[in-house]
């Protein structure tokens, strides 16, 4: 692995970096205690072992640093646990949490993941019934079909339901969503926004609010955008980066 050493190393703040600047997947042992952890590391090593170069294998520190678990989709409070992450991907393979942490078990999973058996588990709110107002909710489950259609210029935005900008942000941003409703460009540009600590998203966001715009024909470009947050700027950004220069 890129760590060099040992095989099986521990996952934690010093580390993390490396294991995610490898760009292979990474398989997390949690349990709650040193013992625990070497036990598991020394039953699991042939899997590791067979992997190398594969996947990278690490154990955690359940107790410090189990609601790392959660972003993986695993329950919190149930350890030992056993997650794979595709790190380029940032996909989550939590393996179920009822069952044993078993070398036959680990390996029978592990040789699934890789022969590309496994769905990756998707956290997402439910698809809203209908939508209500002129900002278009989007989840996991509704996320390719609303931000990836190629038809249409999509702006979104990531939140945080926590985060103050956001909540500062949302009016300006609901009055875009409305000019928009009501011009000639209603169904070519879509404002949108997703809470992205209740949905699985694809991007790599790396704080709040962060707004892209996905041009119709262009969904593997999206521009991120860096301006002040009022509406006249983000009208100006849709028209200067969508194809149908909506202004």
């Amino acid at each position: 692995g890129p760590l060099g050493s040992p095989l099986i190393g521990e996952i934690g703040p010093e580390t993390y970096s490396d294991y995610m600047s490898a760009g292979i997947p990474l398989a997390y042992i949690f349990a709650e205690t040193a013992e625990e952890r070497k036990e598991l590391s020394d039953k699991l090593k042939p899997i590791a072992e067979a992997q190398r170069g594969v996947i990278n294998f690490g154990t955690i520190d359940a107790k410090a640093f189990g609601a790392h678990a959660g972003n993986l989709n695993l329950k919190t409070d149930k350890f030992p646990a056993f997650a794979i992450q595709e790190v380029a991907k940032n996909q989550k393979f939590p393996f179920d949490q009822e069952k044993e942490i078993t070398f036959e078990a680990i390996k029978a999973f592990v040789d699934d993941f890789v022969a590309g058996k496994i769905e990756p588990s998707i956290k997402s709110e439910p698809i809203p019934e209908k939508q209500e107002g002129p900002v278009t909710v989007v989840v996991a489950k509704n996320y390719n079909e609303i931000v990836l259609d190629d038809t249409k210029d999509v702006l979104i935005e990531f939140y945080a339901p926590w985060c103050g900008h956001c909540k500062a942000l949302a009016p300006k941003y609901e009055e875009l969503g409305a000019l928009y409703a009501k011009s000639e460009f209603k169904d070519r540009v879509v404002i949108a926004k997703v809470d992205a600590t209740a949905n699985d998203v694809p991007d790599e966001i790396q704080g709040f609010p962060t707004i892209k715009l996905y041009p119709a024909g262009a969904k593997g470009q999206p521009v991120t955008y860096s301006g002040s947050r009022t509406v006249e700027d983000l009208i100006k950004f849709i028209a200067e980066n969508g194809k149908y220069k909506a202004a």
